[in-house]
């Protein structure tokens, strides 16, 4: 496995994950020898849309981004998962082309684990399936209450619904804190001017949920966004 991250260390990132911290430590060490770490320099297409889907994604450092081309051609990021993530299981058993390519941002490490090698996995230990479908369950509802949250005619509350979504997406139970996206991919997610996100942001914000910073948005109580959510954000900020 070429890498630049000690097997030990792979080793005891995977026993934390969900489904893969119910192997044995050798079952993960046999599984890690057939596996590769990407250690990206620069930005990289893992899994481009119009290919096979040929490999599970398990993001260690970093991050992947699931990207969409609209009609003209303008790129839409979709979701982004971030470290104890992984790509979707489910694809793995497509027979049909990916409609979305999974794009590795520069410095991360991802490992790949081919197609063949994580069926396998599942396969020889079928008290797995519930836990992967539990995650796919957990982005399947994600996805759909995207639909809901462009729905809702307030702002900060779309804004909410649309980062707590993105959290979501993430999977296997291991949320990451931190939002990687711009103002304007922001904006086109939650169809509405970059102004109106960087209001609806600074809304959430007032009253202590998120902070933001360049490139990126960090959750500071996701319950509090949640409530916001729900609730709306007429409140009295802090």
């Amino acid at each position: 496995m070429a890498q630049d991250l000690p097997t030990t260390e792979l080793i005891r990132f995977l026993a934390k994950l969900a489904v893969f911290e119910h192997l044995k430590r050798e079952e993960l060490s046999g599984l890690l020898s057939q596996c590769r770490l990407h250690a990206l320099e620069q930005r990289q297409v893992m899994q481009a849309a119009g290919d096979l889907h040929h490999h599970l994604w398990v993001i260690v450092t970093g991050e992947i981004a699931m990207v969409a081309r609209s009609e003209d051609g303008e790129e839409l990021t979709l979701a982004i998962f971030g470290p104890g993530s992984t790509s979707s299981w489910i694809a793995l058993f497509h027979d049909t082309p990916a409609e979305r390519s999974l794009i590795g941002s520069a410095k991360s490490h991802i490992l790949g684990i081919p197609r063949k090698v994580a069926l396998k996995l599942l396969e020889q230990h079928p008290r797995l399936y519930p836990i992967v479908l539990k995650i796919e369950a957990n982005r399947f509802r994600a996805a759909l209450n995207l639909q809901q949250h462009n729905l809702v005619r307030e702002r900060p509350r779309r804004v909410a619904g649309l980062l707590l979504m993105l959290m979501e997406m993430s999977g296997g139970g291991h949320h990451s804190q931190t939002i990687r996206l711009t103002s304007q991919q922001l904006a086109k997610m939650a169809h509405c001017s970059r102004q109106s996100i960087h209001e609806a942001i600074k809304n959430l914000a007032a009253h202590g949920a998120v902070v933001q910073r360049y490139g990126r948005i960090d959750v500071i109580d996701i319950e509090l966004l949640r409530a916001l959510y729900i609730k709306g954000t007429a409140g009295k900020a802090h």
